[in-house]
Formats: C-alpha cells, structure tokens, sequence
C-alpha cells in the first residue's frame, strides 16, 4: 500500500521532470543566444549579432551561422570542453569554420567593415587617454581560454572599387593555460600563394616573438591585389624566398632573396640576397639594408654589383634616406654590340667594348621632396675592338676614365629639379686602325655642364676640352670650349683649337647639341679660321720628308659646317689657298703662286664636289719650266683623287692631259701630256739634246709612264705645224760623231747632217722620244735644205758626201731629208724628270 502510494507520486513527478528536460533541450539554445545577446548588450555600430546555437551538449557545443552585418560571417564555431576539479569549464578545442570577411579599402587606402573603419583619424584637439592595459588584470582569465583554437576554410575578401578578389586563411593557435605561452601559425594564400605568419607570446608577460616567411612567392602576381601600386609592381619578378622576425616588435630583421626586376624587356635586374633591419621607437622608424645586385642585358657582362639603404619613417612618410649603388671589385666591364638589344645608333660599331678595372658608385640621399645626389664612374682604360682582341684592328683605347654627375631636387617633380652638374675627365684618348698604327691620340679631356631640368636660364656656362691631341706621335692642336645649357635637352658650344707649333692659327666653332622633341641626339656647329700661314719651320717637325725645302710658305682660310641629325652625319668645308711658294734648292724643285678654292661636300669619307681647281704660276724643275698650271680635280672617297684635267704652259705652248686617277689600281701611272705648239727652241733646250735656236713650234703627244718612281716615255711623237716652215740653228752635235771610225759612210752621213742643221731651212719637223732602261732615245725628221753651201762633195767610193777642206766652194742641196738618231744617257733628261719622281714620290 505505501509502495503504491509512492508510486502514484514519483511517476507524475518523473514525468514532470522528462518534460522539463526535454523543453531545457529544446528551448536552451534558444534561451542560451537570449542570454547572450542580453549580456553583450548593444555593438558597436548598430550591427546585430546573429548566430544558432545548433547543438549544445555536455562536453561540446557548436554554434552556427554567426553574422555581424553584410561584412563579417562564419559557418561553425565547435566548442569542446569539460569540467576540472575546481568544477570550472575548461575549453579544450576550439575550431572556427567558414569565416568571411569583407574589407573595403575606399580611396583615402582606409579600411571599411561592418560599419567600422580604421585606421581612425586622430582627434589632436581632445586627445584621449592612451590604451595601456596592464595584462596582469586578465591573468585570472587566462584559465577559459581554449587550450587549441582552429580556424579553418575561411577568406578575406578584399574589394576595391569594382575589384573583388579573396585571401585564403588557415590559422592554428596553441595554448599553454599553466606556463601561458601561446604558439600561433598563421597561413594566408593570396593569388593561390603561401605566406605563413608564426608567432610564439608569454601571455603573463607580453612578450611576442613572430616569423613571417614564404617560399616560391612570385611578386608579379600581386598587382591584381594592388590596383593603385600595379604599374610598380609589375616590374617585379619572381620566385622570391623571405622572412621578416622580431622578438619586441621594435625591431624587425628580414631577408629577401631571388627578387626580380625587370623595367625594359631587355634588362632584367635581381637582387640575390636582400637583408636587413627596421627598427622603431615612439617617435619613427629606421630602415637598414643592403645586398648583391645582378644587371643583365643581352650582349653586356657588368658583374656583380652591391647596395645599402638607410631610411628614417617618421608619421607614416619617409623623413629622410640615403642609398647608395656599386660594383664589386671585378677585372673588365664587356659590352658586345652586336648582341645588345638596346640600338644604340646605325654607326657601325665595333665587336666589342671593354672598360678596365671599373669602379661605379651611386649616391641618392634627401627625402621624397628632395633629394640630391652623385654617379661617378672611372675605369684604368676604355678600349674596342674590331673582329677579336688578338687581331686588335680598329682599336679604341682611352686611359683613366672619370665621369661624375650631381644632381639637385627631386625627381617625382622633375620641375624642381634645381642643379644636374656633367663631369668627365679622361687622361688620354687614342684611335688606332692597326696594332702597329700608333694612330690618333688625346690627352687631358675634360667634360663639365650644369644642367637643370626643366629647363631654368640660369646662366651657369661648363667647359670642355682636350690638353694635347697627338697624331702619329706629332703633337696636334688642343681644345678649349664652353658650354651653356639652352633647353630641357639641349646646350651651346663654342670655343677654340690651338697650336703651339702653328702660331697664328686659330679656329673658333660653335654648335647646338642635345635632344630633340623625339629624344634623338642632334649636333649642328660651324668652324673657321682666319687667314694663318704655314712655313717650313711648322711642317718640318710634322713632316720629316720635308727637311729639304729650303722655302715654304702657304695662306690658308677655312669654313666647315657639321651636323648629326635622324642618325645621319652631314659636313662640308671650304678652304682657299693662296700664296704659296715652294723651293728645295738641292733638288732644283720650286712653285710659287700656288692658290686654291676648294669646297667638300663630305669631310667624312671625305669628298669633293668636281670642278675643284688648284692654280700654281709658275713651276721650275732643273731646265723644265712650267707656267700658269690648272689643276681640275675631285676627291673622290677619300682614298682617291680623280685629276679631271691637268693643264699648264710649256715651252711657250700649252700641254694637257685626258683624266686620270691617283693612285691607279696596278699603282702606275699612265699618262699622255697633250703638246700644242710647244716652241722648238725651248724644247731642245729643256731636254738637254741640242744647243739649238730658231723659231717653229712643235706639236703632238709624249705618252708617260711612272712606276715605281721610274719615268719612262712610250712612243712619244711630236711634228711641226703643217704647212709652217722655219729656221733652226742646233749646234753642239760632234758627240754624233763620238765612236763611229772616219772614212766610212755612217760618219760621212752623219758629219753632213751635222753640218746642215747649223743653219738649216726646214718644211717640217718630227720629234720621236722613247726611253730604254737608262737611256734616252731620240729620233728627230726634217725635210728642207741648208741656208747656204756645205763643205761637202760627193765620194764616188763611198758613195756619200765626204768633207772637203775650206779651198772648195762646197756643194749647194736643194733638198735634203735628215732622219738623225740620238742616244742619251737619262740623266740628260733627268733635270725635269728626277725632279718629276720627288714630286710624284715625295
């Protein structure tokens, strides 16, 4: 009976107390998320807190689709935990699943979410207190942290304007609840790529220590995550390796290898090594770095190069920096044009560029208003080579190259720039077309400009110059210029050339150089000379062939105009010649009254328009003299000269040539000297063959030839004008007779024609010259008839006219035809023609 009793209460009571279990079930997650909305009270921003709780067990709860606003979401939030001794939850695991945040990043680069934004303009009329907490306050609560907190498959999502794009994060913290030392990594994926933040704090004292390190990064990537750094950024290049750590988040050491940099697609810059420190205190912020720099570009070996930046960050902006850039110690600098991508113009250029024992330093120090700085690099030499460097053939070498620039302002404002100072001195310059050519040299050049840009007419003139200019070791005239800067790219030259061994001489030039509105390099100058003369005492220490010539004196004027623009050479010149005389008495040469006006179209081939003259009055060598010459010529490409016509007075006639070019192919010279009405006394007189006088003029041809300083004379053919009759008077012809025996027909014929030509009455006259080795031969024709009788009777046994003595009246010829052959040795005719082969062969 009790029993039942019992029964009858404790059934509706255990059915009471299914049912209240069954609504805590059913309505605890419910009034679980009341109790916690009423204990969070109001958010920041308005934005409501919305979650489910969607299973709440005894040792583990999972909490869904929590959101807060549009910007800040997450699937699950798994809670496992468990009750200590103390009977205190203690939370084992914590696993976040599904986060998504948004950041919108405005166009002040301030961040935007769910209403919150920072970072928060700072209010400097009423500061607040500074947040300083004392974590020691929250050690108590050190003990309900999850001892592991997971957050997995989770995004930030990052949108910028109409650009949407997302970060992968995954995170793992670790908890020590009894020592409070936590172990975080962190690992974001943006642009699918790696970089892991690990972090290890002693929660009691605050202490962090952080890593952030990622592998195979590939910078050019992040452009698409940067819209506003995308053109900077997309010079760079990838994989990169780096790291950053810190131990006090005071200072930083960090290290970045592999980078890339490409700002032309033909020159590719990487940094092997990058490391160094940022450190910070209340105030800014240092930055300390340095590493190796690789250049490379087709066709150019430069080697290694080293870099250190110092930067101070103060307020966000860099209050001051100082970089500098330079080589490592290396042997040579090698350029090869040929294989560098770069055009650097359409001058052929050599094969390839060497600079000896480089040194190059870059100095950059200011801050982002203003910054000045200084490039200089030298070298022992400088030199190029055509073909290979054994063969040495068109060699360029200049000896101990300094080159220094300074510049003043800053170049984000290019308007601001203040001051850009030129500098370039060079101890020696030498050109050589062979090893053994010791070719063109120039010693003490020097190069300074003050340049601002853009351009401000501040009137600072730089100067230029070489000290000593020597050619084929004879000292040449040094160079003296100054320069003005006249626009954004562009500067006036002007200046002078001297020479101590030309006394007098002075050429002034003047030119515009710089840039064009294309950026192509342009020059247009002129030069002039005043009238100078140039005298035996100049040329002799130049010319040493010339230590003969006794008198030498020439008066020279000169103009040239040059210019260099789209990539094409342009030049001419005009030059007069006047005054001049020639004499080397030793060799019985002269000319006097030498004068010229020539103009060349082309200095760098160098070439001559035709029509060129040059005049000489009067030209004497030995008994050869010559009067009122012309010369028509052209230089043709500078190795040739073509001699249009060559024409002077000769034995008071007139002698010309057909064209002809010097030097010839086989280096001989084949010419024809054209004879009008050369004056038969004068002839024989300068051939040295008679003692002649009297009056008739001779005509015709003398083909010559010259080689290898030997002059020969080929068939030459000369003849009286038809028709003109005339008197001759030769005498000093008994050497005929030299050698031939008496009493014999050839000297009887010979000792008649002897006697005639004394005092002879021609109808015509012919003239054969030709040379034999050593020899001059001379065939000489005349038909006419003695003046009066001859000595002369005829011989029956010799069948020739013999010589009778001065008892006979002689014989009376009415007509008589003389063909009479001379032998000569050359040096007879050597006294115009020795002298012939100095002048061809000097």
């Amino acid at each position: 009976m009790p029993f039942k009793i019992i029964l009858r209460i404790l059934l509706p009571a255990l059915l009471l107390f299914v049912l209240c279990i069954q609504c805590i079930i059913i309505f605890l997650p419910a009034i679980s998320k009341h109790i916690v909305q009423s204990a969070l009270g109001p958010l920041p921003g308005g934005r409501p807190l919305d979650f489910k709780v969607s299973r709440l067990g005894v040792n583990d709860t999972q909490i869904s689709d929590i959101s807060f606003g549009e910007d800040l979401r997450l699937d699950t939030i798994e809670f496992t935990y468990h009750m200590d001794t103390k009977n205190i939850i203690s939370v084992e695991k914590l696993v976040m699943s599904g986060l998504n945040v948004t950041l919108h990043l405005d166009e002040k680069k301030r961040i935007r979410v769910s209403g919150f934004s920072f970072p928060q303009a700072k209010n400097v009329d009423h500061p607040g207190p500074v947040f300083d907490p004392d974590i020691n306050a929250f050690e108590s609560y050190f003990a309900y942290l999850p001892a592991h907190i997971v957050l997995k498959n989770s995004t930030i999502f990052i949108e910028t304007g109409k650009d949407r794009f997302y970060i992968p994060v995954q995170a793992d913290v670790q908890l020590d609840r009894k020592t409070l030392l936590a172990d975080m990594k962190l690992s974001i994926f943006p642009m699918n790529q790696k970089i892991t933040v690990g972090a290890t704090a002693n929660l009691a004292q605050g202490s962090v220590q952080m890593k952030i390190s990622a592998d195979r990064l590939y910078p050019e990537m992040l452009p698409a995550m940067m819209p506003g750094e995308s053109r900077a950024l997309s010079k760079l290049c990838g994989p990169v390796n780096f790291s950053i750590e810190t131990k006090d988040f005071s200072t930083f050491y960090f290290e970045l290898n592999d980078l890339g940099l490409e700002p032309d697609p033909h020159l590719k810059i990487k940094f092997p090594k990058i490391s160094g420190v940022l450190s910070s205190d209340k105030t800014a912020m240092t930055l300390k770095a340095g590493g190796p720099v690789q250049i490379k570009s087709p066709g150019v070996d430069l080697g290694l190069f080293k870099f250190e930046i110092l930067s101070q960050i103060a307020s966000g902006t860099v209050d001051q920096f100082a970089l500098t850039l330079q080589n490592e110690i290396t042997k040579t600098w090698n350029m090869t044009p040929e294989r560098m991508a770069l055009s650097l113009s359409p001058v052929d250029f050599c094969d390839q560029i060497q600079l000896v024992d480089p040194q190059f330093r870059l100095s950059v120090s200011g801050n982002l208003e203003h910054q000045t700085g200084k490039l200089a690099i030298a070298g022992t030499a400088l030199k190029s080579f055509k073909n290979n460097q054994a063969e040495h053939t068109n060699v360029l070498d200049i000896s101990g190259l300094q080159l220094t620039t300074q510049f003043d302002g800053n170049f984000r404002r290019p308007e601001s720039l203040k001051h850009i100072k030129f500098n370039a001195l060079i101890d020696k310059f030498a050109v050589q077309k062979h090893i053994k050519d010791k070719g063109i040299q120039a010693k003490g050049i020097y190069f300074e400009l003050p340049v601002t840009y853009p351009f401000k007419d501040i009137k600072a003139f730089g100067r230029a110059g070489i000290k000593k200019v020597i050619l084929h070791d004879k000292i040449m005239p040094a160079v003296s210029a100054k320069l003005v800067q006249t626009s954004d790219f562009g500067m006036d030259i002007t200046g002078k050339v001297n020479h101590t061994g030309f006394p007098g001489l002075v050429v002034d030039f003047s030119a515009r150089a710089g840039l064009d509105s294309n950026m192509n390099p342009f020059v247009k100058g002129q030069m002039t000379t005043d009238p100078f003369s140039i005298t035996q005492n100049i040329m002799n220490p130049l010319v040493p062939g010339m230590s003969g010539v006794e008198n030498f004196k020439f008066d020279i004027s000169a103009r040239a105009d040059f210019s260099y623009t789209n990539q094409r050479i342009n030049s001419s010149a005009d030059i007069r010649v006047s005054n001049g005389t020639l004499n080397a008495a030793e060799s019985g040469f002269s000319a006097s009254g030498i004068s010229a006006d020539m103009h060349f179209n082309d200095l760098m081939v160098p070439e001559s328009l035709p029509g060129q003259y040059i005049n000489i009055d009067a030209f004497n060598a030995g008994r050869f003299n010559c009067s009122n010459a012309k010369i028509r010529f052209s230089l043709e490409d500078g190795k040739s000269i073509n001699i249009e016509n060559l024409k002077f007075n000769w034995c008071n006639g007139i002698v010309s040539t057909e064209a002809f070019r010097l030097p010839s192919d086989d280096n001989a010279l084949d010419l024809t000297l054209y004879c009008d009405r050369l004056e038969m006394e004068d002839l024989f007189h300068q051939l040295g063959a008679f003692d002649a006088e009297g009056d008739g003029t001779l005509s015709g041809r003398i083909p010559v030839v010259v080689k290898k300083t030997e002059i020969a004379f080929d068939n030459g053919f000369l003849f009286s004008t038809p028709g003109e009759g005339g008197r001759i008077f030769i005498r000093d012809l008994d050497r005929m007779l030299a050698g031939v025996p008496k009493n014999t027909r050839e000297f009887s014929q010979l000792d008649l024609a002897g006697e005639a030509l004394k005092n002879f009455e021609y109808k015509w006259v012919t003239l054969k010259l030709n040379t034999h080795g050593d020899t001059l031969g001379i065939n000489m024709q005349l038909d006419g008839k003695p003046v009066s009788a001859l000595p002369f009777e005829y011989d029956q046994s010799l069948n020739s006219f013999v010589r009778i003595d001065a008892q006979s009246p002689g014989s009376n010829f009415q007509g008589i035809k003389l063909n009479v052959n001379l032998t000569l040795p050359f040096n007879q005719v050597i006294q115009f023609g020795n002298n012939l082969k100095r002048i061809m062969n000097p």
